[in-house]
């Protein structure tokens, strides 16, 4: 198994922060993205790294520019277009993207403009779910639509509507807990995910 090693790349001038791991040859690869307080080791310390590492895939904790150690860009260019530019700079295959709060949404803009470049979309106490609400139905990559009914930020109607509009999901629900259910309750949320990515 590898250890999560701390890297950094210069894109288009500025220095992004990323940690990487997994196998030489991996099934598929997954890119983790981050809430607004939380960065790359917060994913570390979960314990989620080392579970996919064990299931044979190659994983990338992006810390998005202005986040964590990550500088900020220099030019102007949306998260989900320095998302797929980022990630063919590192020569990633088409791969599997898990996006909570703040970057639920920057991920939910990636699935409807690169649909290419996604495997799956994970998609976690996503905030300004109903800005999106009329594209939703032309996300066509499965989605794994995860919320604990008791976030005080992004209401659980916004899981309910993503339940609805996107064609191939599956939902799961924290009943009893809030905005970071993942961080939470990890036992849970890893073995629902690593079972979503198979």
């Amino acid at each position: 198994m590898s250890i999560p090693v701390d890297k950094f790349v210069n894109f288009q001038g500025s220095m992004v922060h990323y940690l990487i791991c997994g196998a030489e040859n991996p099934g598929d690869w997954v890119v983790l993205l981050h809430g607004k307080r939380f960065s790359a080791k917060d994913w570390k310390e979960s314990g989620l790294l080392d579970q996919l590492n064990k299931e044979n895939y190659k994983v990338v904790a992006l810390e998005l520019p202005g986040y964590g150690t990550s500088e900020k860009l220099q030019n102007e260019l949306s998260f989900e277009d320095f998302i797929s530019e980022f990630t063919k700079q590192l020569t990633l295959p088409a791969f599997h993207l898990v996006g909570p709060s703040f970057s639920g949404e920057i991920a939910l803009k990636f699935a409807l403009k690169h649909p290419e470049r996604l495997l799956s979309l994970t998609l976690i106490d996503s905030i300004n779910v109903d800005q999106y609400e009329m594209q939703l139905n032309k996300i066509n990559a499965k989605t794994l639509i995860v919320w604990g009914k008791e976030d005080q930020i992004a209401p659980y109607n916004y899981a309910l509507i993503l339940k609805e509009k996107i064609p191939n999901n599956q939902l799961l629900t924290f009943d009893h807990l809030g905005h970071t259910c993942y961080f939470d309750d990890m036992p849970t949320f890893s073995q629902k995910l690593l079972g979503f990515l198979r």
